[in-house]
């Protein structure tokens, strides 16, 4: 607006203001002068419509953004409880990775036991039965292949299987 007004007095006072050229040049002037308080008007020439409409879309804008920043921070909410959740996850499953592989080295360590022990025992029924032990004594009463078990013969039964010694259980020496 300043510019309009410093503009005016430069066309009102200057070359053109005197003489033939004068008329052309004041209308030029008024011209200038006219178009330049219109361009510097802005809105004063807008329809009243258009101008609500503009305000509305704004503030419709504005609150359109400031749903979408709500929704941000809800997300980055979301996404930091699942990072939470994953990292939480992760410990959980590192804990049960451990303790699966606890239970492998006991259950090995187990079956490496059972197959000694079961070595251990084949061996030391080879060797009793290299110790001379006759057929007839291996094999049960009514005939069958199951040996006698030394547990089946207790020295409290009344009138259990003798020694081989002809003895009771209970009078051997040991």
């Amino acid at each position: 607006m300043v510019r309009a007004l410093s503009l005016i007095s430069i066309v009102w006072h200057g070359p053109l203001a005197r003489g033939a050229r004068g008329l052309v040049g004041r209308a030029t002037g008024r011209r200038l002068i006219l178009g330049i308080l219109i361009l510097g008007s802005g809105c004063g020439i807008v329809p009243r419509a258009q101008m609500d409409e503009c305000q509305r879309i704004g503030q419709t804008l504005r609150s359109e953004n400031a749903r979408l920043k709500d929704r941000v921070l809800a997300l980055q909410s979301q996404n930091q409880d699942y990072a939470d959740r994953a990292v939480d996850d992760s410990r959980r499953l590192t804990i049960q990775d451990e303790a699966i592989e606890r239970l492998e080295h006991s259950v090995q360590a187990y079956q490496d036991e059972r197959a000694r022990l079961e070595a251990a025992y084949k061996q030391l029924a080879s060797s009793l039965d290299a110790a001379g032990s006759r057929p007839e004594e291996r094999l049960g009463r009514n005939g069958s292949d199951s040996p006698r078990r030394a547990e089946a013969r207790s020295p409290s039964r009344v009138g259990g299987p003798k020694s081989p010694g002809g003895g009771d259980d209970d009078e051997a020496p040991r």
